[in-house]
Formats: structure tokens, C-alpha cells, sequence
């Protein structure tokens, strides 16, 4: 059974914004349209293949809550965090947003 917050609803469109954003900056990386200079490309390549599947988590997540990963805010963190690190800030952001009120919903 999915957890229910107060405000499940917001909490829902941001992750799914967050992820949808997270899975887009990934991509554009895998196609070489954001390239950083520190990086080689089997770096850059890894990375975004690791951001897909984090982005495509995320997304599994908000859109079937507790079958595949269970809907809890500490869950979005850790998400969001690896949303940040492999895909995204702006993704990674929403995400957290998305946790911090989870956060104060448990509280």
C-alpha cells in the first residue's frame, strides 16, 4: 500500500517533471549536445546511461507507487541525488523539492 501524504498530488507532478527533465539532460548528453571539457567520452557516455536508468526510476516511482520502489520521501532523496550527480541539477531539484515535502508532510 502506498504511503498517502497530505500533498501526494504536487508531490507526484514534480517527481515526474524531475524525472522527465532528468531523462531529457541525459539524453542530450548521450548525443553530445552538453560536453564538458573535463570529461572523455566513455565518461560522458557511462554517465548519461546512468542517468537514463536513474531518471527512468524516478519516473517508475511516482507513476506506480511501492510496486517496483516504494513512495517514501527519504527514497526521492536519494533519488534526486543521483539525479544531480548523473543527469541534472534543474531534474534533481524538482525531485528533492518533491522530498522535502514528503518531509514535512511525516513530520
Amino acid at each position: 500500500m502506498a504511503k498517502k501524504y497530505e500533498h501526494n498530488d504536487i508531490m507526484k507532478i514534480l517527481t515526474i517533471l524531475g524525472g522527465l527533465l532528468g531523462l531529457a539532460s541525459a539524453i542530450l548528453v548521450l548525443v553530445n549536445y552538453d560536453l564538458p571539457a573535463t570529461y572523455s567520452a566513455v565518461d560522458r557516455v557511462f554517465s548519461a546511461i546512468v542517468g537514463i536508468v536513474i531518471a527512468l526510476l524516478t519516473l517508475l516511482c511516482a507513476m506506480r507507487p511501492d510496486d517496483p520502489i516504494p513512495w517514501h520521501w527519504l527514497i526521492l532523496f536519494i533519488l534526486a541525488i543521483l539525479l544531480i550527480v548523473f543527469s541534472g541539477l534543474w531534474g534533481g531539484i524538482l525531485v528533492i523539492i518533491a522530498a522535502l515535502i514528503g518531509l514535512i508532510d511525516d513530520l
